[in-house]
């Protein structure tokens, strides 16, 4: 009877213990969906689209419609260095090669749109090749082959749908800009007397 006890005992220790033990950490690639930098080009491969390695980073072409127009974009996805995020990436017209060809008022519409655009998006800028990009961040859990072209047609809506912001045809040189209706922000400090 003691000899009983004893192993019941023991067998409820092993699987409180094993019960205590941390395993996420042998999970975390199957429970979260993270991916690494080969399996996200596979799936690009499997979206369609014929991605060319540099590096860690992966660049393609990526069409999408917009009514009856369709858009060829040049896009790039690339896996954080911790591995926690992927970067999305669509490259925009090249700039002036001169920045002062670029007019302030373009720069602040740009920094308008990025309020508008939504689910993570916004603009930034390559210096090393002169151009503007939309680029929009993924948390590196969940994703499947069906997220991910859910955010590249994402990324490819906000560039269509903002293209009057970022087309450098449409920029006119000496643009004014226009005061908002927004009431001025309150002084940070008031002069006491």
């Amino acid at each position: 009877m003691r000899a009983r006890a004893a192993w019941g005992v023991t067998g409820v220790l092993v699987v409180l213990a094993a019960w205590a033990v941390d395993w996420t950490d042998a999970a975390d690639v199957s429970r979260t969906g993270a991916v690494t930098t080969e399996g996200l080009g596979r799936m690009l491969r499997s979206l369609g689209v014929t991605p060319r390695s540099a590096g860690t980073r992966f660049d393609f072409d990526f069409k999408s419609r917009q009514g009856e127009q369709e858009w060829d974009f040049s896009m790039s996805v690339v896996l954080s260095q911790d591995g926690q995020t992927i970067w999305l990436m669509a490259w925009l017209e090249e700039m002036p090669k001169m920045a002062s060809r670029v007019p302030a008022a373009a720069l602040l519409r740009l920094l308008s749109e990025n309020d508008r655009l939504g689910n993570g998006k916004f603009f930034a800028y390559d210096r090393r090749n002169r151009r503007f990009l939309m680029q929009r961040v993924l948390s590196n859990r969940g994703i499947s082959s069906a997220v991910l072209a859910a955010a590249l047609k994402d990324v490819a809506g906000g560039v269509m749908n903002s293209y009057p912001a970022w087309s450098v045809a449409k920029w006119k040189p000496g643009a004014t800009v226009r005061q908002s209706s927004v009431p001025p922000a309150p002084p940070s400090e008031i002069r006491r007397r």
